[in-house]
């Protein structure tokens, strides 16, 4: 369900049940760090808003969708579950920035990477991977270094809508190009970015798994990074964690990096 349809030169025709909104405090948050991935920049308030408890469907394909941009009045619609989704909103910010039709790898796959999702159709749109000047030398966790930070520093139910982002980093310490040696194998899947947190509600797990190249192959110092959206709640499998002291860590491929902690206040 998580695709979109962003090429959109003439409005469609909205469901009936469509409603404009503004758009919350943290939309604010989420348009800079679209702005900062991309390196445009552009009016957020230039944007209208609307959201929907239809079902949105690709008209080419009739799949279902969360949302599209329509670049006839710079008008994103979103399905009510996909408004307060970070990685969701962002990929539709950044067509809005870019104000262009389908997908460029440059910034989808390149600059915004990990910042906006872009999965399935998004990927296929991209077009290929451009070929490494080097075979990737494979490496382990001793070739990388795994960071993260959670900002704010310290989440507050009271500031940003109580959304705070925990980003998980990447950095190739080898001078060569470079595909991670993944820490457990035979899994079926490419592991990329994964989280870990543990506070006084218990504790979630979860991470990403990696369908295009650009997300496995490292050019020589390169750092790649992923996005994780929580809030302030009571339901930490839907990444909302309560009040409280909060120990976290990172991973790539498996590797974990050291333990860090935050606290959410009120």
């Amino acid at each position: 369900m998580a695709l979109t349809v962003c090429d959109r030169l003439v409005d469609p025709k909205l469901p009936a049940d469509a409603e404009q909104f503004a758009p919350p405090l943290v939309y604010s948050t989420w348009w800079n760090m679209t702005q900062a991935c991309s390196g445009v920049t552009g009016s957020l308030a230039a944007v209208t808003w609307v959201k929907t408890g239809e079902i949105l469907r690709d008209p080419r394909t009739g799949e279902p969708i969360i949302g599209y941009w329509s670049a006839g009045s710079n008008r994103i619609v979103l399905v009510n579950t996909a408004v307060m989704s970070g990685g969701a909103v962002r990929h539709e910010m950044l067509h809005a920035l870019l104000r262009q039709p389908g997908h460029p790898r440059n910034q989808f796959l390149g600059k915004c990477l990990g910042t906006v999702d872009c999965q399935g159709d998004c990927i296929t749109d991209g077009g290929a991977y451009p070929r490494p000047p080097e075979l990737p030398v494979l490496v382990t966790g001793s070739s990388i270094d795994i960071t993260m930070s959670v900002e704010p520093k310290n989440p507050s139910a009271t500031s940003n809508d109580g959304f705070f982002a925990i980003t998980v980093m990447y950095r190739n310490r080898s001078p060569h190009w470079a595909t991670v040696i993944p820490a457990r194998s035979g899994l079926g899947v490419t592991h990329t970015f994964s989280f870990d947190v543990r506070g006084p509600a218990g504790g979630v797990s979860s991470g990403e798994i990696g369908f295009d190249p650009s997300e496995t192959i490292f050019a020589p110092g390169e750092i790649k990074k992923q996005v994780f959206d929580f809030s302030v709640g009571n339901n930490p499998s839907a990444m909302k964690l309560p009040l409280g002291n909060y120990v976290v860590r990172g991973a790539y491929a498996d590797y974990w990096s050291t333990d860090s902690s935050f606290v959410i206040g009120p």
